[in-house]
């Protein structure tokens, strides 16, 4: 049984007091008579004349207590507990990196998927129940359906994200779903993030006590104009202020050693100088509720630019850049045989044509390959950079607007992305059926650009675009990586667990990467770093929310850290509302029907 309002029940004080009142009535007045000896016969009712005396029987005082009991204990909404809760369920479970936290035995999650199996288990045949995920994005992991074992099995399977879950947006998605009489919507969540919604069906069960975390926030590594530097931010995510050491290793070698001192809710950053290339990581000297975000790894590419296979019958400005640039390595050739391609990041095609291309990554020189969706319809003379994309990547930096071109092709492309032109597409983009290319729409020889400053920076932001070193994305998202025409690869977790990845038209699609860290696909043409970082900084807040005003809490008192599963509620204090107005009502007639109200 649970109690809505237990502070209710100090109304029952009030019985105390109606026997005292019931034992301090009002006495009968005085008379005179003309004998005691008819005192013996009302020898039972003198007692009436004491302040005090042992309580009589009485019906009208106890129907008088009875309601009085029966009032308070409904003012204290009473409901019976049940394990089982008819209609359909949605189990709604946060996958923030918060419900890692250890202040309840072993995890926040694991007590949450322990209670959502528990609740899956005692589903009835022939009820429906489903999942919802709160990920970086919600999703309806498994529909409605009366397959129990489904259900169990998908509940089993889940671990939490690096991420900040969208709670808010899960519950919302399992409300859209229409729900049989009696449906309700169970979620597990900490709330550590934010206000909820309130919906009617919707019952929320909170974990957590404590927000005692410090975590790495940012850590990266890159080349810069004065050497390679790292950076790295600290949160304390706590109230109370913190004194951190910081330890930063390649290879278990010592790189930054020092302490923060970090205020209640506040942060730091430091940068310091590295010198080799690899994966560095960084590591806090602190023991809170959260370890997951006590590490983190960053990557410093010793090439950020890829391997490159020129194909061309001679170009000096070409090979003069290529031994320049910081690529991986660069070869030449004037034979265009795609069975070699594959051993390389990007493949430069000058002036050559030749014929369809496999999947891969392709800088296109006055050429363009017949299956790409950009046909080459003759050539323009003097075709002129009358606006060109600023704000890409490939453009960054580039300035156009004094290069001139003597003859370019006359593309007509049919998708992709127009970069730079005018009334011809001079530089154009395109990704698609495992193949990424940019294509230069007349040949080197044929304008000035080679004279530019801005020659290097395109060919090199080109580069970085089409194939450069490690790639880096927030947890939760997915990745294509071009195959190369390889047929599969092998995806190397940061904790070391292998996972086989198919290529599917010239690309490897990479399922979500949820945990932070450091991956290697490993491929034909080598091994190629993923740095996945965590989504955002506010995933490493673990204070526990409340609930809104409009919610109903799961189980006893709202806010369980432990207990049972969820269950349902039977209320009986409207049986117990209507007994008080009936016994009152009771010891009324009974009382006006007798002589002098005494029963």
């Amino acid at each position: 049984m649970t109690l809505g309002a237990p502070d209710a029940l100090w109304g029952l004080l009030a019985i105390p007091f109606l026997i005292l009142l019931y034992l301090l009535r009002v006495r009968r007045r005085d008379h005179p008579v003309s004998s005691v000896l008819l005192w013996q016969r009302s020898a039972a009712t003198l007692a009436a004349y004491r302040p005090s005396r042992r309580i009589e029987r009485s019906l009208l005082l106890l129907l008088q207590i009875l309601a009085a009991a029966a009032l308070v204990t409904g003012l204290a909404r009473p409901a019976l507990i049940s394990q089982y809760a008819p209609g359909d369920l949605l189990l709604v479970l946060d996958l923030s990196m918060s419900m890692r936290a250890r202040d309840i035995s072993p995890t926040r999650f694991d007590r949450a998927r322990a209670e959502a199996l528990e609740a899956a288990s005692r589903l009835r045949a022939g009820q429906r129940a489903g999942v919802v995920i709160a990920g970086a994005r919600p999703e309806l992991l498994v529909p409605l359906t009366s397959d129990h074992n489904t259900i169990a099995a998908a509940l089993r399977t889940l671990q939490p994200w690096d991420v900040s879950g969208d709670i808010s947006g899960a519950v919302a998605l399992a409300a859209e779903h229409p729900l049989g009489p009696g449906g309700r919507i169970l979620v597990w969540t900490d709330a550590a993030r934010g206000p909820l919604p309130a919906f009617p069906q919707a019952v929320y069960r909170f974990l957590g006590t404590s927000d005692d975390n410090v975590g790495i926030t940012m850590f990266r590594a890159a080349h810069g104009p004065d050497g390679a530097e790292a950076l790295l931010r600290v949160d304390n995510f706590s109230a109370r202020p913190r004194r951190i050491p910081v330890v930063v290793t390649r290879d278990r070698t010592g790189v930054y050693r020092g302490t923060l001192d970090l205020p209640g809710g506040g942060s730091r950053t430091v940068v310091f100088p590295v010198t080799d290339s690899g994966v560095f990581q960084a590591r806090l000297g602190t023991h809170d509720l959260l370890p997951d975000d006590d590490v983190a790894s960053a990557v410093l590419d010793p090439a950020p630019l890829p391997a490159v296979l020129l194909v061309s019958q001679g170009n000096p400005y070409l090979e003069r850049l290529l031994q320049v640039l910081p690529v991986a390595r660069a070869v030449e050739t004037r034979t265009a045989d795609p069975r070699t391609w594959g051993a390389f990041g990007v493949v430069i095609l000058d002036r050559t044509d030749p014929g369809p291309i496999p999947p891969g990554d392709y800088l296109m020189i006055g050429t363009v390959a017949p299956n790409v969706p950009a046909a080459a319809v003759g050539e323009v003379s003097g075709p002129r950079f009358a606006t060109w994309d600023r704000t890409d990547p490939i453009l960054q930096y580039v300035d156009l607007s004094s290069v001139r071109v003597a003859r370019a092709l006359a593309l007509a492309p049919q998708g992709g992305r127009v970069l730079a032109g005018g009334d011809v597409p001079l530089l154009w983009a395109y990704e698609g059926g495992g193949i990424r290319a940019l294509v230069l729409g007349f040949a080197l020889q044929d304008s000035d650009l080679p004279q530019h400053v801005a020659f290097p920076i395109l060919m090199a932001n080109g580069l970085a675009w089409l194939g450069g070193g490690a790639l880096e994305l927030r947890a939760g998202e997915a990745l294509q990586v071009p195959a190369g025409g390889a047929a599969g690869a092998d995806l190397v977790h940061p904790d070391g667990r292998h996972q086989a990845v198919r290529a599917e038209e010239g690309m490897f699609l990479l399922p979500p990467l949820t945990r932070a860290g450091v991956y290697q696909l490993r491929g034909p043409g080598g091994a190629r770093e993923i740095t996945v970082l965590s989504a955002d900084r506010r995933a490493g807040l673990i204070r526990p929310g409340t609930a809104p005003a409009a919610a109903r809490p799961a189980g006893q008192g709202g806010r369980r850290q432990g207990g049972g599963p969820l269950s349902s509620q039977v209320p009986l204090w409207p049986w117990l509302l209507l007994g008080a107005v009936g016994v009152a009502m009771g010891e009324w007639i009974l009382a006006t029907r007798r002589p002098g109200g005494e029963a």
